[in-house]
């Protein structure tokens, strides 16, 4: 069962499903929210010739660290706003402004909204599922397949939508994500998983 938007107000009143910051008028839509862009963006680097296995996780990648992030403020020195152009070809991770808190009995769906897939923006590439009690910022796996240098603002831009899907029941807390060792995305402040040792 999909939420439509009073189930989903329902859900967050009842303290089930949160949002931090707490979502504006305009970012709620019909059965889901639009979540905005939040101010960090990594690129990875080319960084010759190396193999990155990834059936036992991002542990090499995280180790060879060949990323480079940049975290844009609000306003530069001149009081202007700062953005964050993603040419054609790019591909480039971000995080969704809003942390986003899934309850345990409850899947979401991120997706893109299809004012910026007309002008050849993806969201993310094969991940679209935010599992049962997942809490943390998003992950924007942002991909320009189109043919124009796009400009997106910190908190203004809303490049994605949430949709929420009731489970047939409830998990237990041993199976809702973080409660594994592999669930290294709980509480994620980063695109990728930090070396214990950093």
């Amino acid at each position: 069962m999909i939420l439509s938007q009073p189930e989903i107000r329902k859900a967050l009143a009842d303290g089930h499903i949160g949002f931090d910051p707490p979502l504006e008028a305009k970012q709620w839509g019909h059965a889901g929210v639009d979540l905005r862009l939040g101010f960090r963006f990594t690129k990875l680097r080319d960084i010759g010739n190396i193999k990155v296995p990834v059936a036992e996780g991002l542990k090499e990648i995280s180790r060879l660290r060949p990323w480079d992030s940049k975290e844009l403020k609000e306003f530069d020195e001149l009081g202007k706003r700062e953005t964050y152009t993603i040419d054609p070809g790019e591909f480039v991770l971000s995080m969704t402004y809003e942390t986003v808190k899934i309850p345990k009995n409850m899947i979401a769906l991120i997706e893109g909204r299809s004012t910026y897939a007309r002008v050849g923006l993806s969201m993310h590439q094969t991940a679209p599922w935010i599992q049962p009690g997942f809490d943390g910022p998003i992950i924007l796996e942002m991909m320009n397949n189109g043919p124009f240098h796009i400009e997106l603002t910190p908190k203004d831009d809303r490049p994605c939508q949430l949709t929420f899907f009731q489970l047939t029941s409830e998990l237990s807390e041993d199976l809702a994500y973080g409660a594994q060792p592999a669930d290294v995305y709980q509480h994620q402040r980063q695109p990728f998983p930090q070396q214990k040792d950093r």
